[in-house]
């Protein structure tokens, strides 16, 4: 019997799963319905379309990196170095945690790209992404080169997620940011061997 009752929170985790497992294009409103356990027709008293959900579903998973992830690199208290840790050792955790590695790899929306109207709300995402790890850098580089290297950041995190899910190899993920960190590490160094000669 299907379930007489769920909210909308529910059924866009359970969209976002769908999503991420078969893609946008390859999802209908009945394989929701049934993963929700309730009806097509009760799907559409929550969402008028697939587009509309999928929406929400990008604002979701938006605002779930943006309370996770993107605010450890505003904790203007903790050093540099480690706030990138932290913002690296909580995107892996929902990468690798079985409960919501199904769900957030590469946001569960790749397919979801080839639709104009869903750009404007994915480029949000990644702008606070960059914006995230370039107030980082920025606190030991110029801005210029905190821009560039946070432009190259994103790029390679995206890059290593794809060869992590390709390859079903962890590894690429670790090893891309750890050379990420380096670079924080590398310049704090330099600016202790500065600060020594100088004192």
């Amino acid at each position: 019997m299907p379930k007489q009752k769920v909210d909308e929170q529910y059924i866009i985790i359970q969209s976002l799963i769908l999503f991420r497992q078969r893609s946008f294009h390859s999802t209908s409103m009945s394989d929701i319905a049934k993963a929700c356990g309730i009806l097509k027709g009760s799907l559409y008293h929550y969402f008028k379309s697939k587009e509309e959900l999928m929406e929400k579903v990008i604002r979701y998973v938006h605002q779930y990196f943006k309370v996770e992830v993107f605010a450890k690199a505003y904790e203007e208290n903790i050093p540099a170095n480690q706030r990138f840790k932290n913002m690296m050792k909580a995107s892996e955790k929902i990468f690798f945690d079985a409960s919501t590695g199904k769900m957030y790899g590469n946001m569960g929306v790749e397919s979801a790209l080839v639709i104009p109207e869903f750009n404007p709300i994915i480029r949000e995402f990644f702008q606070d992404f960059f914006n995230a790890i370039k107030h980082i850098y920025a606190d030991k580089y110029a801005e210029e080169i905190a821009n560039e290297l946070a432009e190259r950041s994103v790029a390679e995190v995206e890059g290593s997620i794809m060869m992590s899910r390709v390859f079903n190899d962890k590894s690429y993920i670790k090893n891309t940011h750890k050379r990420l960190l380096s670079r924080i590490e590398k310049s704090t160094e330099k600016q202790e061997k500065l600060s020594d000669s100088i004192v």
